[in-house]
């Protein structure tokens, strides 16, 4: 009898023990593959974007592969080509002359009188033939004396930026005759070379010569006479204006007035 209920306790324990045991194992979570649902010791969470993916969504990469984008360097905003500022309170450089050297000075009046005024390629009307030039203002040879004339004006004449200077010479013959007539000097790098000229007459002297830079014209004075007046006197006070045209010096106009010596 007592054989009986021990053997009946013990097949109740037994069942008992075996109902736990299949809750247990029904309670375990089949894909985390540890116990409870809250997630003990075990896989830890899947991500939804793998550490090191690019924009493109890409696995597999290592720590820090795949970034998005790159910061821009320090110098990402200094445009190509760009020029260098001028340093404050630099003087900017010399001008330059069409076709190369620097901008030069202005002729005076005062070079003219130890330059050069006749060559193999330029002729003074009235003097003779061969190479003429200037000292303190005279040349004199084979009975001829030529000499530079006080009136003289400065200014760009024949175009370039130089400023160049025309002025009044005389020639005087072995007889009566007293030539005058206009030069223009051309502004060559700062020495005068003789570019253009034009006559005036026997016994014309010049009053006064101004040159117009902005115009590019020479206005000349002179004393002349009219065409039925003997050539000892003069009768009229002419107003000419020129411009140059290498080798000549062409009269655009001029107006008369009566001159009384």
């Amino acid at each position: 009898m007592n054989g009986t209920r021990s053997w009946s306790a013990r097949g109740t324990w037994l069942v008992a023990a075996l109902a736990l045991a299949a809750g247990a194992v029904g309670c375990q979570d089949p894909d985390d593959g540890g116990p409870g649902a809250g997630g003990g010791p075990g896989k830890p969470a899947a991500s939804s974007k793998t550490p090191g993916d690019t924009a493109g969504g890409g696995t597999g990469k290592g720590k820090g592969e795949g970034k998005e984008s790159a910061k821009p360097s320090a110098d990402s905003s200094k445009k190509p080509g760009s020029t260098k500022k001028p340093t404050p309170g630099k003087k900017p450089g010399p001008t330059k002359k069409p076709g190369g050297g620097d901008t030069a000075g202005a002729l005076t009046c005062d070079q003219l009188r130890n330059a050069e005024l006749q060559n193999s390629s330029f002729r003074f009307p009235d003097a003779p033939e061969g190479t003429i030039a200037f000292t303190d203002g005279r040349w004199e040879g084979d009975g001829v004396v030529v000499e530079l004339q006080p009136q003289c004006g400065v200014g760009d004449v024949t175009g370039d930026p130089a400023a160049d200077a025309v002025a009044a010479v005389k020639v005087t013959t072995g007889g009566t005759g007293r030539f005058f007539g206009l030069v223009t000097w051309r502004n060559d790098a700062g020495t005068p070379v003789p570019a253009a000229v034009v006559s005036l007459g026997d016994r014309t002297p010049v009053v006064s010569i101004g040159v117009s830079s902005p115009t590019r014209r020479a206005t000349v004075v002179y004393l002349t006479r009219g065409d039925d007046d003997p050539a000892a006197v003069v009768t009229i006070r002419r107003t000419a204006v020129y411009r140059v045209a290498e080798p000549a010096m062409v009269e655009l106009h001029h107006s008369d007035a009566p001159y009384t010596p």
